[in-house]
C-alpha cells in the first residue's frame, strides 16, 4: 500500500489518497491528528506528505503521536517522503 496523506486535491494514482476534508474527495477521510490511524501496522511501503506536516501537531504530544503512527504503519524499508516549506 502507498499512502498520500493530506492529499487535498493533489491525488496520486496508485496511492490511497487521505485527507481530513471530504470535499476534496479523497479515497479515505481521516483526521491525521487522531490516533491510531485506520491502517494496519507495517502496511505502507511508501508514504507521501506534501506540505502537510507543518499543519499537524501544534501540540507537541500530538506531533509525537503523528510520528509514532508514521512509524507504526510503515512496512520495513518503507520510504517516507516529506515536503515542508522553508521557513524563510
Amino acid at each position: 500500500m502507498k499512502l498520500n496523506l493530506g492529499c487535498g486535491r493533489r491525488q496520486l494514482e496508485g496511492y490511497v489518497n487521505v485527507d481530513g476534508y471530504a470535499g476534496c474527495q479523497p479515497d479515505r477521510v481521516v483526521d491525521l491528528e487522531t490516533t491510531p490511524w485506520p491502517f494496519e501496522a507495517n502496511a505502507a511501503e511508501e508514504i507521501v506528505l506534501h506540505h502537510v506536516l507543518e499543519h499537524l501537531g501544534h501540540d507537541p504530544r500530538v506531533f509525537l503521536a503523528v510520528m509514532q503512527e508514521l512509524y507504526r504503519v510503515s512496512a520495513p524499508d518503507a520510504r517516507i517522503l516529506i515536503d515542508v516549506p522553508h521557513p524563510l
